[in-house]
């Protein structure tokens, strides 16, 4: 058994820096995202994924429409070492390319990353794997393409706030929210925090999600390092932190503190 743990440890290990681009990415400028997925149960997933990769390109400004000559495909499979059951999860780039001296194309897989892990929360694993992915792809083209930006774009809470129509100060929210006869549900966050943005990515920006949230209150997104808004909002020192306020007398009716998935908030907002 000691055996087994071992060469499980050992393989995922080898796999998880046997990453390979067997090309550069310069002057790629458009291919088809596709995610082919056979882990049981875990396809409900595929659109969340296919919905990072979209996210991605867009950044980089990668064409994603019509173009089956080159795809960027996840490819999820299940496998087992021992009695340990994991996923592998493939990120790899295929596309024609000349036979050298021929005039003649074949169909190459030019860059390739693999992962192995096994999932404690299927959701939660699959998603993380993806973005970290995803990253590591986009740094090696902002590498390779020189005229695109080397550095790592950071997603602040205004430009979410923005896109997403939130208030951000809160006298003009309070006034909204009780002209409209709604409570105010506050988003404390601040601009270098991972799971803050995790909640606006894979929650918030949910079509479903946001509908519901308009319908029962008004949104304030509040940056907790500013601190221009009441000191009650400033107890709680962790982000991504949610705030549900009675705006008759400003008292915090409810508060929920850290990250939740998709079907969790859905679950909150009943």
């Amino acid at each position: 058994m000691q055996y087994i743990k071992l060469l499980t440890l050992l393989w995922f290990t080898i796999t998880a820096i046997n990453a390979q681009s067997f090309y550069v990415l310069t002057g790629v400028k458009s291919y088809d995202p596709i995610v082919a997925n056979s882990v049981p149960k875990a396809d409900v997933y595929n659109e969340e994924i296919k919905e990072l990769m979209q996210t991605m390109s867009k950044e980089l400004g990668v064409d994603t429409k019509g173009h089956l000559s080159r795809v960027l495909v996840f490819i999820l499979t299940p496998f087992s070492v021992g009695d340990t059951v994991a996923v592998k999860m493939d990120l790899e780039m295929g596309e024609y390319m000349p036979r050298e001296g021929s005039k003649e194309k074949v169909f190459a897989l030019t860059y390739v990353d693999t992962r192995m892990f096994k999932p404690e929360d299927l959701e939660e694993d699959l998603l993380d794997n993806a973005e970290e992915m995803l990253e590591k792809f986009a740094l090696q083209y902002k590498d390779d393409n020189k005229n695109i930006s080397n550095s790592k774009k950071v997603v602040s809470h205004k430009g979410f706030a923005t896109e997403m129509q939130y208030e951000t100060d809160y006298k003009t929210a309070l006034l909204k929210a009780k002209k409209a006869g709604k409570p105010l549900m506050i988003f404390m966050t601040t601009n270098h925090c991972p799971w803050c943005r995790k909640l606006e990515s894979r929650v918030l920006s949910k079509a479903d999600i946001d509908q519901k949230i308009k319908q029962k209150y008004i949104p304030l997104m509040l940056n907790l390092d500013e601190k221009k808004f009441p000191s009650q909002f400033q107890e709680i020192v962790f982000t991504p932190t949610l705030y549900i306020v009675n705006v008759s007398n400003e008292k915090i009716e409810y508060t929920f503190v850290g990250y939740s998935s998709k079907d969790d908030f859905l679950h909150l907002l009943r």
